[in-house]
Order: structure tokens, then C-alpha cells, then sequence
């Protein structure tokens, strides 16, 4: 049996911290830095039980860059980097990193230790590029007013969407984790009237309920990013959070884990680019990405092996 880091799978937490890694130049994961990483799931353990007030949740995500460094040739079998999309009409970009910590609880200062520590640690091999803080907005709504990941799955269906199994043995309990950082035009958001801003969306804003398919336009973001193959709809599970500042940048953090990262770059392509239909996704009129990231997030046991014997 293999055991998932805990940051994958719980329900959404109060706060959320995301930090992106980038290699030093001219430094390699040596295994004195592996060993570092083989310690993080204790430490996430300790920590946790530290604070049981906090429900703290943490994961590890190493990109497919560094990855040889750390675990040699063997990689999860669809290991790659964030996709560049042809004919994209919004941008998409891809930012140069490494590792990623996505951290959560309902205290922040427990974020903070952690993250701290291990960029203190760390910091002979990875230098922070980006530090963001997340947070609950209202009853887990966007920035925008709008409920956000709605088309979450629930229960049991959670493990089966985010966790790569038998298909990949030896990966097995890992997850592919993608990032987006995205950017709100919030003053040109809160001049639409809210019809406009439910047909932007593809749902009524405070009763949180999907138009109907004479209602949604093809445009709308549900229209986008709601898939199906051979009746049933493809899943990812979204942690998503709203982060900002009121006099500076503010926006979601878009983050998903699944099994595969096949879904989460159909889903893409369906917002940015003209696919079968022709349409994108409107909302990226009002929301830009400004950062993108592929990683993969390794069991805990995976990570335990990194240490030397």
C-alpha cells in the first residue's frame, strides 16, 4: 500500500500557502539534498500533530526538470511539462520551476513555520521564486462571486480522480499537479451586470445553480471545462484558493491534482484555444494567467526512499 501526501485529497481549507522553487544555477539535488526531501513527510507528520486545532495538510511537487536529479531516469509515465497549446488566442504561460509546496490549514502561522524551514534548508539548491498566500473567500467562492470548483468530486470518487493507481505501480499514490496563478480584471468583472456575469460563468451567482443548456452559452467557462468522454464526465480535483491584496494583484490560484495530466490539458486547451467547436472560454476576457506549472506530487513512501541506506 502506498499512502498519498496529505495536502491531495481533504476538503478546502481556511488558508493556503503556494511557494515555487527554482534550481540554483550550477547546483544539483545531491543526496544531501535528497535526504532533506526523503525527511519532509515527518516533518508534515510532526507538525500536524503539533497543531491538531490547525488540520494542517501539506504537498511536495517536483517538477519534470529536476526530476532526474532526484529520483534518476525512472519517472511516473506521463511526467512532462506544462503544455504549450497551438493556436492558443489567451495566454497560457509556463513558468521556469522546480518544486512546488502547497500547504493548508486553517492557521496560517503553521504555514509559515513550515514553509519557512524548508526554504531556509533548502535554500542551497532552490532558490523561492514565488510565495502566495491563499485564502477562503466567503462560502469557498472566487473573487468573482461565483462558487468555485463545483464539479469537485466528492467521497470516495476524490482518491479515484487524483491518485495514479495499478496503471503505474511503482507511482502509485502520487498525483499530477498543475498550477495557474490568474489574475482578475475586477473592475471590468463588476461593471457586468450579473446576468452577463452568469452567462460569463455558466451558473446563477447566489443560488449556485448550472443554466440550463438553452441558457449556458458555448463560451461560458462550464461549457469550457466540463468534459465528457463516452458518457462520463472527466474529473480532476481542484484546491483551488483566492489570494490579493486590495491595492494590488488579486485573483485565484489554480491548483489541481489527477491521476493523469491528459484532462486537465484537454480542459486547457477547451478555455484558450478554438477546438471542435470553435469557441474559448469568456471568462479569460476578465481573468489572465500569469504563471503555469506541471508537477508530480510522490507518494510518501517515494519520497521516504530518496534516503540514503
Amino acid at each position: 500500500m502506498t499512502t498519498p501526501q496529505s495536502g491531495i485529497l481533504p476538503e478546502a481549507s481556511s488558508n493556503g500557502l503556494f511557494m515555487l522553487f527554482r534550481r540554483r544555477l550550477g547546483r544539483r539535488a545531491d543526496q544531501a539534498c535528497k535526504n532533506l526531501l526523503a525527511q519532509w513527510p515527518a516533518r508534515v507528520s510532526k507538525i500536524a500533530a503539533a497543531n491538531a486545532d490547525a488540520h494542517f495538510y501539506a504537498s511536495l511537487g517536483i517538477g519534470p526538470d529536476v526530476w532526474p536529479e532526484i529520483f534518476g531516469p525512472e519517472k511516473p509515465a506521463k511526467l512532462r511539462a506544462f503544455p504549450r497549446i497551438s493556436g492558443a488566442i489567451h495566454p497560457a504561460p509556463s513558468t521556469q520551476c522546480d518544486l512546488i509546496l502547497h500547504l493548508r490549514a486553517d492557521r496560517f502561522d503553521v504555514l509559515f513555520e513550515l514553509a519557512d524551514q524548508f526554504t531556509q534548508e533548502m535554500g542551497e539548491w532552490f532558490d523561492a521564486i514565488e510565495t502566495v498566500h491563499g485564502f477562503r473567500y466567503r462560502d469557498k467562492r472566487d473573487l468573482t462571486g461565483f462558487v468555485d470548483g463545483t464539479e469537485n468530486p466528492v467521497d470516495d470518487e476524490r482518491a479515484a480522480a487524483a491518485l495514479v493507481g495499478d496503471e503505474d505501480p511503482k507511482w502509485a499514490g502520487g498525483s499530477y499537479l498543475h498550477i495557474q496563478r490568474y489574475v482578475h480584471r475586477m473592475e471590468s468583472w463588476n461593471k457586468l451586470p450579473v446576468k452577463q456575469q452568469e452567462a460569463v460563468i455558466g451558473r446563477t451567482k447566489e443560488s449556485d445553480e448550472e443554466l440550463s443548456d438553452e441558457d449556458k452559452p458555448l463560451t461560458a467557462h462550464i461549457s469550457r471545462v466540463v468534459i465528457e468522454d463516452e458518457g462520463q464526465e472527466l474529473q480532476i480535483l481542484r484546491q483551488s484558493l483566492p489570494y490579493g491584496s486590495p491595492s494590488g494583484d488579486k485573483g485565484l490560484y489554480f491548483t489541481s491534482y489527477c491521476k493523469t495530466p491528459d484532462i486537465f490539458e484537454r480542459m486547457l486547451a477547451r478555455m484558450i484555444a478554438p477546438t471542435a467547436d470553435g469557441r474559448v472560454d469568456h471568462l479569460l476576457n476578465f481573468s489572465r494567467a500569469v504563471t503555469g506549472a506541471a508537477f508530480f506530487v510522490p507518494s510518501v513512501e517515494a519520497l521516504q526512499g530518496l534516503a540514503k541506506s
